[in-house]
């Protein structure tokens, strides 16, 4: 499929992630979350003597579905629908032409954060996908994990000649994460630089946001 087309069939819905999570050790934290407020009632409720208890069951949120309230094992802001910048498929800035990626573990969520030579804030798309494909060529890309978060961001460039591609995180930096694999981007197709998360059990809530001084984009997963 062209870019073109790709384009095309864009969802139109952006979901804007607000709010900020503490950052890997060398990322500026931009402030927790505040705590949901819980509403209670001013009346006490009265008893009526002929009416007899019945349990109501409580449905459960579906694993596909956002969560409405963010829990101890959900943080504020995180659930599993695409999340998109408001200008995407346009590019952004001009990022340079490869992403070096790390990883890192906080209370609640594992971060993956790339980070660019240019400047300028991106844009991106980050979804989870049934099956990685690579971009431009359509093949199957072999990813560690039980989920795929696909992670498009804009604008990468080619990288220089004779630059190595930058190294994926090793095992012993994913130990103990929910994240089995985190692709580096080097390079992109029209732009559009391309990565797979390997996310281990299942599709776990996520939140994206972007920071500057240097040029990053942080992909959150919740581990609970």
């Amino acid at each position: 499929m062209t870019r073109s087309a790709r384009r095309a069939t864009v969802a139109l819905v952006v979901m804007t992630v607000g709010g900020g999570v503490a950052a890997c050790s060398d990322d500026p934290d931009p402030g927790p979350s505040p705590s949901p407020s819980v509403a209670t009632s001013s009346a006490a409720p009265t008893a009526s003597p002929t009416a007899s208890p019945t349990a109501s069951a409580t449905p459960e949120p579906s694993a596909s579905s956002p969560a409405a309230t963010p829990t101890a094992a959900v943080p504020a802001g995180f659930a599993v629908t695409d999340v998109m910048s408001p200008r995407f498929p346009d590019l952004g800035g001009d990022l340079g032409g490869v992403g070096i990626v790390r990883v890192g573990r906080h209370s609640g969520y594992d971060r993956v954060v790339w980070e660019f030579p240019g400047a300028g804030l991106p844009t991106y798309r980050v979804r989870y996908v049934d099956t990685p494909i690579a971009d431009g060529s359509g093949d199957v890309v072999a990813v560690t994990g039980d989920a795929f978060l696909e992670v498009l961001i804009t604008f990468v460039g080619i990288p220089e000649e004779g630059m190595a591609r930058p190294a994926d995180p090793t095992a012993s930096a994913l130990s103990g994460t929910v994240i089995a694999e985190a692709n580096a981007i080097f390079g992109g197709f029209e732009g559009y630089g391309q990565s797979f998360i390997g996310v281990r059990d299942r599709e776990r809530p996520f939140k994206v946001s972007t920071l500057t001084g240097p040029t990053r984009l942080v992909v959150d997963i919740a581990t609970g």
